[in-house]
């Protein structure tokens, strides 16, 4: 291969250190590789292959995405979309040397916190992009990159395994039976008989949506209708997600609402076929009947300004082939900004020889798909219950504001008697009887009124004694002091 060190004439520098012992690493996955005994192999699919040491500080990575249009713009913004392990990305240089071919230097800090800067080289072939980096700590990145390039120009892929040939071309065919959702039974669905049923519907914080897979008893053959990790929401990128920090983001599942430009469906689900099988996409065929459906979407009320729709095909390392089918549709509101979705995903996975099967048993499970009435009924309901429950919150919380307010004008006003009477020499009297205020001079420590009708008289005293005794006098409390100022 050697093309990561023909593209980085850099690394050819030879490092005085003593070699290390390598080793060949044979992957389940399908590849092969050199590396220094007692690195590790962090890969489950061919589209996401690392190679590092034990503490993870040298790491090579080989990345199989989707990346069309400018090749450049792509890396510097998007390609960070794509490794969850890189946080605070920063491209520091970046280099066409082609419209295909793209160098760049990185840093980033990985989950554990560590500093780390790389080479990078993406080579792109139609629109599938192939990345190669080099990763290090930055002081130990040059001493690393001959070890590194090593290891990425060892790579090799080996031919997928074929599966033996059917002993009849003739299948039997399937059976179904109904499935009931078994979480809400919310709905009904024809599923091969026999198979493994998986999910159902799925209720997240902000939404519902059905993520269900049915497998063969061999387990060569997967229907699927949604995926739970495709985010609800994503938010068009404009100035005002840009000042307050919305750079394109990675975070998938089920509520997440993500800053990322408008995805068609082809190239969507190129991506999720990578994400989530880590297959091989070998075509993408358009679906006009269903960018209609989209068009026709009630819960739409603006309208639509990109809709894409597609059948992605693709290929596992075993052999296996499938499609993916995807609706892409967001809408633009002038300058301001805007969201799209990415909605009806489903497909099915099958040997080759049983393509026709399958794909006919994926037909039956979106045509029988039934809503349950009752859980309909129910749902609405339940939705006039929490609308009821959020309006008496509302009126609660406004409540309470309200009393906040009125007891902090109350509490301003009382410091501002309170700086009057220090200022002008009085104080606030209040008869524990009746509730009358006096005010009067401030000259004493304890006051007191004759205790009969219509008497306002007020003696003042240091101790706190009647100073009359002869006279029927009551004692007054002094407003902030003996009696709160209300």
């Amino acid at each position: 291969m050697y093309l990561f060190r023909i593209l980085l004439p850099w690394v050819m520098i030879v490092s005085a250190a003593a070699a290390p012992a390598w080793v060949t690493h044979r992957d389940p996955a399908g590849f092969t590789l050199e590396m220094p005994a007692g690195w590790q192999v962090r890969s489950d699919r061919l589209t996401d292959i690392g190679v590092g040491d034990a503490q993870a500080r040298a790491t090579a990575l080989i990345r199989a995405r989707v990346a069309p249009g400018n090749l450049a713009r792509w890396l510097g913004s998007d390609y960070a979309a794509t490794e969850p392990g890189m946080r605070n990305v920063r491209v520091e240089q970046i280099k066409s040397t082609g419209a295909d071919v793209v160098h760049a230097t990185i840093s980033y800090t990985n989950p554990q916190g560590l500093a780390k800067r790389g080479r990078v080289v993406v080579v792109r072939r139609g629109t599938l992009a192939t990345v190669f980096v080099a990763t290090a700590p930055p002081a130990e990145l040059e001493t690393n990159l001959p070890l590194l390039a090593r290891v990425i120009d060892s790579l090799r892929f080996e031919a997928p395994k074929a599966r033996p040939p059917a002993k009849s071309a003739k299948l039997a065919p399937l059976a179904f039976s109904r499935w009931v959702d078994p979480r809400e039974q919310a709905f009904v669905v024809d599923l091969p008989t026999g198979w493994r049923h998986e999910g159902g519907l799925q209720r997240t914080t902000w939404n519902r949506r059905v993520a269900l897979t049915s497998t063969s008893p061999d387990g060569a053959a997967v229907l699927f209708n949604g995926d739970p990790l495709v985010p609800r929401m994503f938010i068009l990128p404009n100035q005002t997600t840009a000042q307050f920090g919305g750079g394109m983001s990675t975070t998938w599942g089920p509520d997440a609402q993500i800053v990322q430009a408008f995805q068609s469906a082809d190239v969507f689900g190129a991506q999720l076929v990578q994400r989530r099988f880590g297959g091989q996409v070998t075509g993408a065929q358009p679906r006009p009947d269903l960018v209609q459906i989209a068009q026709r979407n009630p819960l739409l009320t603006q309208g639509l300004s990109a809709v894409t729709a597609a059948d992605v095909e693709f290929r596992l390392a075993d052999g296996r082939v499938g499609v993916l089918t995807v609706t892409t549709f967001g809408s633009q509101v002038g300058g301001v900004g805007g969201s799209w979705w990415a909605e009806g995903v489903h497909g099915f996975i099958a040997p080759p020889d049983r393509v026709a099967q399958v794909a006919s048993a994926l037909a039956r499970m979106i045509a029988s798909f039934q809503v349950s009435p009752n859980w309909a009924t129910g749902e609405r309901q339940h939705e006039l219950r929490l609308g009821r429950l959020w309006t008496d919150y509302l009126a609660a919380s406004a409540k309470q504001q309200q009393q906040t307010i009125e007891a902090r004008w109350a509490s301003d006003a009382a410091r501002q008697r309170q700086v009057r009477d220090i200022l002008g020499g009085t104080v606030r009297l209040q008869d524990p009887q009746t509730g009358e205020v006096i005010e009067t001079a401030a000259r004493d420590r304890y006051y007191y009124r004759v205790n009969q009708p219509g008497q306002a008289t007020v003696i003042g005293t240091d101790t706190d004694a009647n100073p009359v005794p002869k006279l029927d006098l009551r004692r007054l409390l002094q407003v902030g002091v003996d009696v709160p100022d209300r």
